[in-house]
C-alpha cells in the first residue's frame, strides 16, 4: 500500500511541477497540428481521420494533459544521478516499482548540434523526444491497423506533441554547454518568469491571432519547393537543424537579465517560422507512416 501511495503521490507532483509543462501552450500546438493537417495526402488523411475521428488539433496537447501517466518527464531512471532530477525526486526511493515511462518532451544535442539517435548515453537517461517519434511512427507504420486503439491514438497524439515539442526553442539540452532548457529567471515586461516560460506562453502575446487556424494561415507561407528543403532528411537531422537555429536564444540571456519590452514582437518571425517547420515536418512523418 505504501509502495502504492508514493506512486500515486509521484504522479500528482509530476503533473503539477514538471519543469518543462505545457510547452508552446495548446494555441501553439494546435498551430502545428493545423499546419500538418493541410499538408497530409489524402491517405494519410483518411487513415488520421478513422483512428481519431476528430483532425490534428484536437489531440495536439493531450500529452501535455496526459503528461504524468503517458510520459512521467522528470528523470526517472535509476542510473541518473541526483543533481540531474527535479528537487523532490532527490533522494527518491528508486527501487519502488512504479509503471511509469520516462520518455522527454525535449532533445538533446552534442557540441556539433547533432542530436542522439537514442536516450540512453552510456548508461544515463538523456531527453529525446526526437527518438520516440522515430519509435512510434515505425510501430504505426507496421501495426496501426491491429494496435489496441487508446494505445494508437496514444501513439498519434506524442509523436503530433512531440513534433511541436522538438521546435520549441527552450526544449533543448546542449551537451555539455547549456543544458538548462531557458530555466533561467528573467523579467519581462516587469515581472520575473523564466525565459523558458517566456518561449511557452508570453513569446505568444504580441499582435498575433488567438485563433490556431488564424495563426496557421500567418505560418504557413513556404513554397513548394522550401517545404521539399525544410522536410528534407530525418527526424534527427530536423532536431539537430532546430538546436543549430535557437542556441543563440538559449546563449544569449543570463540568469537576472531583463528581456526587452519588444522581445516577443522581435521573436514573433523566429516563431512563426518554428510552427510552420513543425507543421511541414510533422505532415511528412504522418504522410510516410500512412502511406
Amino acid at each position: 500500500m505504501k509502495k502504492t501511495l508514493t506512486a500515486i503521490a509521484l504522479l500528482v507532483l509530476a503533473s503539477l511541477f514538471s519543469p518543462e509543462a505545457k510547452s508552446w501552450g495548446n494555441l501553439g500546438h494546435a498551430t502545428v497540428a493545423k499546419i500538418a493537417q493541410d499538408h497530409l495526402t489524402p491517405k494519410a488523411r483518411k487513415a488520421l481521420m478513422k483512428y481519431l475521428g476528430v483532425p490534428l488539433p484536437a489531440i495536439a496537447s493531450d500529452a501535455d494533459v496526459f503528461r504524468a501517466v503517458w510520459t512521467m518527464d522528470l528523470g526517472f531512471v535509476p542510473t541518473n544521478p541526483d543533481d540531474a532530477r527535479v528537487a523532490f525526486l532527490k533522494n527518491f526511493d528508486f527501487t519502488t516499482p512504479l509503471n511509469i515511462s520516462p520518455w522527454s518532451h525535449s532533445i538533446t544535442v552534442d557540441e556539433n548540434f547533432k542530436c542522439f539517435p537514442t536516450d540512453n548515453l552510456d548508461g544515463a537517461y538523456i531527453n529525446n523526444d526526437a527518438y520516440y517519434v522515430s519509435m512510434l511512427s515505425k510501430q504505426l507504420h507496421d501495426h496501426a491497423g491491429k494496435m489496441d486503439p487508446y494505445e494508437r491514438y496514444k501513439a498519434i497524439a506524442l509523436i503530433v506533441h512531440f513534433l511541436g515539442d522538438m521546435h520549441c526553442p527552450m526544449h533543448v539540452v546542449y551537451l555539455p554547454a547549456n543544458t538548462v532548457k531557458g530555466h533561467i529567471n528573467v523579467t519581462y515586461k516587469g515581472k520575473q518568469i523564466s525565459l523558458h516560460a517566456f518561449w511557452d506562453g508570453s513569446v505568444f502575446e504580441t499582435n498575433l491571432p488567438k485563433s490556431f487556424g488564424d495563426l496557421a494561415y500567418l505560418a504557413d507561407n513556404a513554397s513548394a519547393k522550401e517545404i521539399r528543403e525544410i522536410t528534407e532528411g530525418t527526424v534527427f537531422d530536423w532536431a539537430g537543424k532546430t538546436a543549430e537555429k535557437c542556441w543563440p536564444l538559449n546563449n544569449t540571456w543570463k540568469d537576472g537579465d531583463t528581456l526587452p519590452a519588444t522581445y516577443a514582437t522581435e521573436m514573433r518571425p523566429v516563431l512563426l517560422e518554428q510552427l510552420r517547420d513543425a507543421g511541414y515536418r510533422l505532415a511528412k512523418v504522418l504522410n510516410e507512416t500512412f502511406r
